[in-house]
Protein backbone atom coordinates (compact mmCIF):
# COMPACT_ATOMS: atom_id res chain seq x y z
CA UNK A 1 0.00 0.00 0.00
CA UNK A 2 1.05 3.20 -1.09
CA UNK A 3 -0.04 7.05 0.17
CA UNK A 4 0.54 9.90 -2.55
CA UNK A 5 -0.51 12.94 -2.78
CA UNK A 6 -3.68 13.73 -4.87
CA UNK A 7 -4.00 14.70 -7.91
CA UNK A 8 -7.18 15.65 -10.53
CA UNK A 9 -6.21 12.55 -12.15
CA UNK A 10 -7.48 10.68 -9.59
CA UNK A 11 -10.86 12.21 -8.72
CA UNK A 12 -12.55 9.60 -10.86
CA UNK A 13 -10.81 6.82 -8.33
CA UNK A 14 -12.19 8.53 -5.48
CA UNK A 15 -15.30 9.53 -6.52
CA UNK A 16 -15.59 5.65 -6.87
CA UNK A 17 -14.40 4.77 -3.19
CA UNK A 18 -16.90 7.62 -1.90
CA UNK A 19 -19.50 6.59 -3.74
CA UNK A 20 -19.00 2.76 -2.39
CA UNK A 21 -18.93 4.02 1.27
CA UNK A 22 -22.15 5.88 0.80
CA UNK A 23 -24.43 4.69 -2.83
CA UNK A 24 -26.49 7.20 -2.49
CA UNK A 25 -23.62 10.22 -3.15
CA UNK A 26 -23.58 9.48 -6.92
CA UNK A 27 -20.41 11.66 -6.90
CA UNK A 28 -18.48 11.80 -9.93
CA UNK A 29 -14.95 13.23 -10.97
CA UNK A 30 -16.69 16.90 -12.36
CA UNK A 31 -17.64 17.56 -8.13
CA UNK A 32 -14.07 17.74 -6.76
CA UNK A 33 -13.39 19.36 -10.00
CA UNK A 34 -16.09 22.02 -9.36
CA UNK A 35 -15.03 21.75 -4.90
CA UNK A 36 -11.47 22.84 -6.55
CA UNK A 37 -12.80 26.50 -8.52
CA UNK A 38 -15.13 27.42 -5.41
CA UNK A 39 -12.94 26.95 -2.91
CA UNK A 40 -11.24 29.85 -1.51
CA UNK A 41 -7.83 30.39 -2.02
CA UNK A 42 -7.20 31.25 1.69
CA UNK A 43 -7.99 28.14 3.25
CA UNK A 44 -5.09 25.44 3.58
CA UNK A 45 -6.40 22.65 1.07
CA UNK A 46 -4.23 19.07 0.91
CA UNK A 47 -5.84 15.53 0.00
CA UNK A 48 -3.92 11.99 -0.15
CA UNK A 49 -5.31 8.52 -1.61
CA UNK A 50 -4.07 5.30 -0.47
CA UNK A 51 -3.16 2.88 -3.57
CA UNK A 52 -2.78 -0.79 -3.15
CA UNK A 53 -2.03 -2.77 -6.74
CA UNK A 54 -3.13 0.20 -8.60
CA UNK A 55 -6.65 0.78 -7.34
CA UNK A 56 -7.41 3.66 -4.99
CA UNK A 57 -8.65 1.86 -1.51
CA UNK A 58 -8.50 4.68 0.66
CA UNK A 59 -8.27 8.89 0.42
CA UNK A 60 -7.96 11.82 3.39
CA UNK A 61 -7.88 15.35 3.40
CA UNK A 62 -7.46 18.43 5.54
CA UNK A 63 -9.09 21.47 4.34
CA UNK A 64 -10.56 24.95 6.08
CA UNK A 65 -13.86 26.15 6.23
CA UNK A 66 -16.00 29.17 6.88
CA UNK A 67 -18.10 26.67 9.60
CA UNK A 68 -14.82 26.05 11.69
CA UNK A 69 -13.63 30.04 11.00
CA UNK A 70 -9.84 30.58 12.64
CA UNK A 71 -6.41 29.98 10.45
CA UNK A 72 -5.01 26.93 12.99
CA UNK A 73 -8.51 25.15 12.41
CA UNK A 74 -8.98 22.76 10.35
CA UNK A 75 -11.69 20.00 8.76
CA UNK A 76 -10.31 16.56 8.13
CA UNK A 77 -11.84 13.34 6.73
CA UNK A 78 -10.67 9.26 6.33
CA UNK A 79 -12.59 7.12 3.99
CA UNK A 80 -11.27 3.50 3.57
CA UNK A 81 -13.28 1.34 0.59
CA UNK A 82 -15.46 -1.28 2.75
CA UNK A 83 -13.44 -4.28 1.35
CA UNK A 84 -10.56 -2.46 2.86
CA UNK A 85 -11.37 -1.65 6.34
CA UNK A 86 -9.33 -2.97 9.58
CA UNK A 87 -6.51 -3.61 7.61
CA UNK A 88 -4.42 0.16 8.94
CA UNK A 89 -5.45 2.05 5.38
CA UNK A 90 -7.22 4.54 7.98
CA UNK A 91 -4.74 5.10 10.65
CA UNK A 92 -2.35 5.74 7.77
CA UNK A 93 -4.33 8.27 6.17
CA UNK A 94 -4.80 9.70 9.57
CA UNK A 95 -1.37 9.81 10.80
CA UNK A 96 -0.17 11.31 7.09
CA UNK A 97 -2.97 14.16 7.88
CA UNK A 98 -1.54 14.92 11.28
CA UNK A 99 1.70 15.03 10.04
CA UNK A 100 0.81 17.19 6.96
CA UNK A 101 -0.63 19.63 9.38
CA UNK A 102 2.25 20.06 11.44
CA UNK A 103 3.96 23.13 9.83
CA UNK A 104 0.08 24.99 10.89
CA UNK A 105 0.28 24.39 14.51
CA UNK A 106 -3.18 22.93 14.62
CA UNK A 107 -5.30 24.00 17.45
CA UNK A 108 -8.06 22.26 16.82
CA UNK A 109 -9.54 19.30 14.40
CA UNK A 110 -13.07 18.40 13.82
CA UNK A 111 -14.67 15.82 11.22
CA UNK A 112 -17.97 13.71 11.45
CA UNK A 113 -19.23 10.30 11.18
CA UNK A 114 -22.66 9.35 11.63
CA UNK A 115 -24.19 7.16 13.77
CA UNK A 116 -24.91 4.16 11.48
CA UNK A 117 -20.67 3.40 11.82
CA UNK A 118 -19.92 3.03 15.31
CA UNK A 119 -16.66 1.93 13.88
CA UNK A 120 -15.90 5.59 12.52
CA UNK A 121 -17.05 7.16 15.72
CA UNK A 122 -14.82 4.47 17.90
CA UNK A 123 -11.52 5.21 15.60
CA UNK A 124 -11.92 8.83 16.19
CA UNK A 125 -12.87 8.39 20.05
CA UNK A 126 -9.38 6.50 20.18
CA UNK A 127 -7.87 9.07 18.86
CA UNK A 128 -9.15 12.08 21.12
CA UNK A 129 -12.18 13.80 19.37
CA UNK A 130 -14.91 14.15 21.59
CA UNK A 131 -18.83 14.99 19.94
CA UNK A 132 -19.84 18.51 19.89
CA UNK A 133 -22.31 18.81 17.05
CA UNK A 134 -25.36 16.45 16.52
CA UNK A 135 -27.22 16.56 13.28
CA UNK A 136 -30.44 15.51 11.95
CA UNK A 137 -30.57 14.81 8.56
CA UNK A 138 -33.97 13.86 6.92
CA UNK A 139 -35.73 13.48 3.84
CA UNK A 140 -39.22 14.19 2.00
CA UNK A 141 -41.07 12.21 -0.77
CA UNK A 142 -42.08 15.26 -2.70
CA UNK A 143 -44.04 13.28 -4.99
CA UNK A 144 -46.35 11.73 -2.41
CA UNK A 145 -47.16 15.44 -0.78
CA UNK A 146 -50.30 16.56 -0.34
CA UNK A 147 -50.46 20.70 -1.03
CA UNK A 148 -54.12 20.11 -0.67
CA UNK A 149 -53.42 20.25 3.18
CA UNK A 150 -52.02 23.36 3.41
CA UNK A 151 -54.35 25.30 1.13
CA UNK A 152 -54.62 28.85 2.24
CA UNK A 153 -51.65 29.07 4.69
CA UNK A 154 -50.69 32.53 3.65
CA UNK A 155 -54.04 33.90 4.43
CA UNK A 156 -53.14 34.38 7.70
CA UNK A 157 -50.75 36.89 7.11
CA UNK A 158 -51.41 38.46 3.37
CA UNK A 159 -53.60 40.94 5.36
CA UNK A 160 -50.77 42.79 6.99
CA UNK A 161 -48.94 43.49 4.00
CA UNK A 162 -46.50 40.20 3.84
CA UNK A 163 -46.06 38.81 0.59
CA UNK A 164 -43.79 35.60 -0.67
CA UNK A 165 -41.86 36.50 -3.58
CA UNK A 166 -39.20 34.48 -5.86
CA UNK A 167 -35.86 35.69 -6.32
CA UNK A 168 -37.17 36.57 -10.63
CA UNK A 169 -39.88 38.83 -8.81
CA UNK A 170 -37.53 41.06 -7.49
CA UNK A 171 -34.99 41.49 -9.70
CA UNK A 172 -35.86 44.97 -9.97
CA UNK A 173 -35.11 46.04 -6.41
CA UNK A 174 -30.93 47.01 -6.75
CA UNK A 175 -30.47 45.70 -3.05
CA UNK A 176 -31.87 42.66 -3.37
CA UNK A 177 -28.67 40.64 -3.33
CA UNK A 178 -27.18 42.50 -0.35
CA UNK A 179 -30.50 42.40 1.74
CA UNK A 180 -30.73 38.42 1.22
CA UNK A 181 -26.89 38.79 2.37
CA UNK A 182 -28.14 40.59 5.15
CA UNK A 183 -31.14 38.93 6.39
CA UNK A 184 -29.09 35.57 6.06
CA UNK A 185 -26.59 36.31 8.78
CA UNK A 186 -28.86 37.41 11.02
CA UNK A 187 -31.35 34.93 10.64
CA UNK A 188 -28.27 31.99 11.04
CA UNK A 189 -26.87 33.83 14.03
CA UNK A 190 -30.32 32.98 15.74
CA UNK A 191 -30.86 29.43 14.53
CA UNK A 192 -30.34 27.07 17.46
CA UNK A 193 -27.62 25.05 17.68
CA UNK A 194 -24.13 25.66 16.15
CA UNK A 195 -24.54 26.85 12.83
CA UNK A 196 -23.06 30.13 13.09
CA UNK A 197 -21.48 29.49 16.27
CA UNK A 198 -17.49 30.73 15.86
CA UNK A 199 -18.09 31.02 11.84
CA UNK A 200 -16.59 33.88 9.92
CA UNK A 201 -19.06 35.36 7.75
CA UNK A 202 -18.16 34.05 4.21
CA UNK A 203 -17.84 37.28 1.41
CA UNK A 204 -20.60 38.65 -0.34
CA UNK A 205 -19.85 37.21 -3.63
CA UNK A 206 -19.15 33.69 -2.10
CA UNK A 207 -22.85 34.09 -0.98
CA UNK A 208 -24.44 35.54 -3.82
CA UNK A 209 -22.22 32.70 -5.85
CA UNK A 210 -23.81 30.31 -3.47
CA UNK A 211 -26.86 30.97 -3.18
CA UNK A 212 -28.14 33.15 -6.38
CA UNK A 213 -26.17 32.47 -9.27
CA UNK A 214 -24.30 29.56 -8.52
CA UNK A 215 -24.88 26.03 -10.43
CA UNK A 216 -26.97 24.45 -7.58
CA UNK A 217 -29.09 27.78 -6.87
CA UNK A 218 -32.82 27.96 -8.11
CA UNK A 219 -33.86 31.43 -8.49
CA UNK A 220 -37.27 30.26 -8.70
CA UNK A 221 -36.61 27.53 -5.89
CA UNK A 222 -35.99 30.70 -3.53
CA UNK A 223 -38.64 32.41 -1.45
CA UNK A 224 -38.78 35.83 0.14
CA UNK A 225 -40.98 36.87 2.65
CA UNK A 226 -41.58 41.11 2.01
CA UNK A 227 -43.43 43.69 3.94
CA UNK A 228 -43.25 46.55 1.49
CA UNK A 229 -39.29 47.08 1.35
CA UNK A 230 -37.96 45.19 3.58
CA UNK A 231 -37.10 41.63 3.61
CA UNK A 232 -38.48 40.10 6.41
CA UNK A 233 -37.90 36.02 5.58
CA UNK A 234 -36.23 33.50 3.28
CA UNK A 235 -36.15 29.45 2.43
CA UNK A 236 -34.71 28.22 -0.58
CA UNK A 237 -34.20 24.62 -2.17
CA UNK A 238 -30.79 23.96 -4.09
CA UNK A 239 -29.60 20.86 -6.63
CA UNK A 240 -28.62 18.26 -4.95
CA UNK A 241 -29.01 15.96 -7.84
CA UNK A 242 -30.48 17.19 -10.69
CA UNK A 243 -33.65 15.96 -11.66
CA UNK A 244 -33.72 14.08 -9.13
CA UNK A 245 -33.35 15.92 -4.97
CA UNK A 246 -32.99 18.79 -3.82
CA UNK A 247 -31.44 20.16 -0.78
CA UNK A 248 -33.15 22.37 1.85
CA UNK A 249 -31.23 25.61 2.46
CA UNK A 250 -31.80 28.01 5.62
CA UNK A 251 -35.45 28.93 6.66
CA UNK A 252 -35.98 31.71 8.61
CA UNK A 253 -37.50 34.63 9.17
CA UNK A 254 -37.12 37.71 11.93
CA UNK A 255 -38.33 37.38 15.03
CA UNK A 256 -40.78 40.44 15.42
CA UNK A 257 -42.42 38.33 12.26
CA UNK A 258 -42.51 34.17 13.71
CA UNK A 259 -45.55 32.78 14.68
CA UNK A 260 -47.48 33.55 11.56
CA UNK A 261 -46.66 30.56 9.66
CA UNK A 262 -44.46 32.07 7.21
CA UNK A 263 -41.58 30.18 7.48
CA UNK A 264 -44.06 26.93 7.19
CA UNK A 265 -45.27 28.64 4.07
CA UNK A 266 -41.81 29.52 2.33
CA UNK A 267 -41.45 25.63 2.69
CA UNK A 268 -44.58 25.18 1.61
CA UNK A 269 -43.30 26.77 -1.77
CA UNK A 270 -40.60 25.44 -2.14
CA UNK A 271 -42.55 21.57 -1.93
CA UNK A 272 -44.21 23.02 -4.77
CA UNK A 273 -41.26 23.69 -6.70
CA UNK A 274 -40.05 20.61 -6.59
CA UNK A 275 -43.18 18.69 -7.30
CA UNK A 276 -44.08 21.10 -10.38
CA UNK A 277 -40.12 20.34 -11.46
CA UNK A 278 -40.27 16.73 -11.11
CA UNK A 279 -37.91 16.14 -8.00
CA UNK A 280 -38.48 13.05 -5.96
CA UNK A 281 -36.56 14.18 -2.97
CA UNK A 282 -35.76 17.59 -0.65
CA UNK A 283 -33.02 16.48 1.82
CA UNK A 284 -32.47 18.25 5.04
CA UNK A 285 -29.86 18.89 7.66
CA UNK A 286 -30.80 20.37 11.36
CA UNK A 287 -29.01 20.53 13.82
CA UNK A 288 -30.60 18.10 17.14
CA UNK A 289 -31.01 21.64 19.20
CA UNK A 290 -33.44 23.17 16.43
CA UNK A 291 -36.53 21.75 17.95
CA UNK A 292 -38.49 23.97 16.49
CA UNK A 293 -37.57 23.26 12.59
CA UNK A 294 -37.11 19.85 13.29
CA UNK A 295 -41.06 19.63 14.64
CA UNK A 296 -41.89 22.19 10.96
CA UNK A 297 -40.38 19.17 9.43
CA UNK A 298 -42.24 16.56 11.16
CA UNK A 299 -45.54 17.72 10.36
CA UNK A 300 -44.33 18.24 6.47
CA UNK A 301 -43.84 14.40 6.71
CA UNK A 302 -39.67 14.75 6.62
CA UNK A 303 -38.09 11.24 7.55
CA UNK A 304 -35.34 11.42 9.88
CA UNK A 305 -31.95 9.49 8.72
CA UNK A 306 -29.11 8.51 11.24
CA UNK A 307 -27.40 10.88 12.78
CA UNK A 308 -24.39 12.94 11.35
CA UNK A 309 -22.28 13.69 14.35
CA UNK A 310 -19.05 16.28 14.07
CA UNK A 311 -16.56 15.15 16.38
CA UNK A 312 -13.78 18.35 17.49
CA UNK A 313 -10.07 17.57 18.96
CA UNK A 314 -8.27 19.76 20.44
CA UNK A 315 -4.42 19.69 19.73
CA UNK A 316 -1.37 20.33 22.00
CA UNK A 317 0.55 23.78 20.63
CA UNK A 318 3.86 23.10 19.96
CA UNK A 319 6.44 24.17 21.99
CA UNK A 320 8.43 26.49 20.06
Amino acid sequence: MEILPTTPAHYSGIATLYNSLDPQLHISASDFTEGDRLRDPKFKTQRWIAIEKDEIVGAAYYTQSNWFAHPQKFMIWVGVHPSHQRSGIGSALYETIMHGLQPFDPLALRTRATEACPQSICFLEKRGFQEVIRDIPSELNVQAFDLTRFTGLEDRFQGNGIEIKTLHELENDPERNRKLYDLDWEISLSVPGDLAAGMGRRGFEKYVEYAITGSSALPDGFFVAVKGEEFIGLSHVLVSEKGISLYQGLTGVKPQYRRYGIGLAMKIRGIAYAQTNGYNLIMAENDAKNIPMLAMNERLGFVRKPSLITFEKQCQPSQN
